[in-house]
């Protein structure tokens, strides 16, 4: 399974597999020819840039294709909280 979402505060695109298992050759070169970079500090692909819901869509669709389970979660932006003075 993959989970797919925008990461608000890394900037990206992120692509995540729920373990080891779901890195098979075929799906991660299609993910690294889409553009996305593998990070390990993180454990996933990322594709820094603005949201792109379009983009989000394909990716997921694709993977999806490739015989996966794929989980698309839309970025969210966190406000801090407003300081009373």
């Amino acid at each position: 399974m993959y989970l797919v979402t925008y990461d608000t505060q890394l900037g990206a695109l992120v692509v995540a597999p729920e373990c080891a298992a779901d890195l098979n050759e075929q799906t991660t070169a299609f993910i690294e020819n889409a553009g996305f970079i593998w990070r390990p500090d993180i454990e996933a692909f990322t594709r820094p840039g603005q949201q792109d819901h379009h983009k989000t869509a394909w990716i997921t669709l694709r993977i999806g294709q490739l015989g996966h389970d794929v989980l698309a979660a839309p970025g969210q932006h966190v406000s801090p909280p407003a300081q009373t003075v």
